[in-house]
């Protein structure tokens, strides 16, 4: 199991005051602040995180992306055609359910 979020949000409130319920907070510490930090405090941040590797989580957080994230929407996804195959059993299967529905 891996690190649960909370341990992030938790390390970011102990080393970087950050509210541990704004997960957006917690994300923009460890991507802006947390690099700038001095050695030993970016290697107890991963020294606690490896702790809580596995943990089963106290609380619930919820997750959210990064706003700087780009997240391709499905109408952005390039058109892929349907396999050679499956197309002739699609209709065949949409026939034999028709034929099926129609009472007798």
């Amino acid at each position: 199991m891996p690190t649960p979020t909370t341990a992030f949000a938790d390390a970011a409130a102990k080393y970087g005051n950050v509210d541990a319920q704004d997960i957006e907070a917690v994300q923009n510490w460890f991507t802006e602040v947390l690099p700038t930090l001095p050695p030993e405090v970016i290697e107890q941040v991963l020294h606690d995180l490896l702790e809580r590797d596995g943990e089963i989580p106290e609380r619930a957080v919820i997750p959210v992306y990064p706003k700087r994230a780009p997240l391709p929407s499905l109408g952005s996804s390039p058109h892929v055609d349907a396999p050679f195959f499956a197309e002739p059993w699609s209709r065949l299967l949409r026939s034999i359910a028709s034929r099926l529905r129609k009472p007798r």
